[in-house]
């Protein structure tokens, strides 16, 4: 039983096939996921689902070091707990990362995130009222997170880390930064091999 169980991971591992990249590739991923976030520094708020959605290109500087560049439609915001509303703020996101292949197929990414604000609103339950002139047009973030490839399909999971404030202060008083994680699925294209 052994044996039987030995041979048909070997078997298994030589019909695999992983995301083998070289010096010089330049890929584009089409990319939809999930979004969970939420401000920091707030004990009255919790995380609002939302989607992200765009491209994202990656050029390989080496087999296991890539640079990659996205442009992302990203639903951000927070639920307040006690009051039944939600902070909707949407961001058009530019994610710029480092990429390091660990093993075939998974790397780790860190890199910057500039963010520009596309929509701002705040939703009740029967009303949405629009407060773009509280909200930064401007959000920079760090994003790290890691991802897996196979078969051209990428899983990638990141969380990002605000490191500019949400709103004017003179506007709304909350010395609040954007926090999200998100979960995405990619399908890779090989522009240049």
């Amino acid at each position: 039983m052994k044996k039987l169980f030995i041979a048909a991971a070997i078997m298994m591992a030589s019909v695999s096939v992983f995301a083998q990249h070289e010096a010089g590739d330049i890929t584009l991923q089409a990319r939809v996921g999930m979004i969970g976030s939420d401000f920091n520094n707030t004990s009255d708020t919790k995380a609002r689902a939302g989607i992200v959605v765009g491209p994202e290109i990656e050029y390989f500087l080496a087999n296991r070091f890539s640079l990659g560049a996205g442009f992302l439609y990203s639903q951000q915001g927070a639920e307040q707990d006690k009051i039944d509303w939600t902070y909707d703020l949407d961001y058009l996101t530019v994610p710029i990362t480092a990429n390091f292949y660990v093993w075939k197929g998974l790397a780790l990414r860190a890199g910057v995130q500039p963010g520009f604000n596309v929509s701002s609103k705040i939703s009740a339950k029967d009303a949405k009222v629009d407060f773009s002139d509280a909200v930064k047009t401007f959000d920079l973030a760090i994003p790290i997170g890691l991802s897996y490839e196979y078969r051209h399909f990428v899983i990638d999971a990141r969380y990002t880390i605000g490191a500019t404030e949400i709103f004017h202060k003179d506007k709304i008083d909350l010395d609040s930064k954007n926090l999200t994680f998100q979960l995405s699925l990619a399908y890779k294209f090989n522009l240049k091999h």
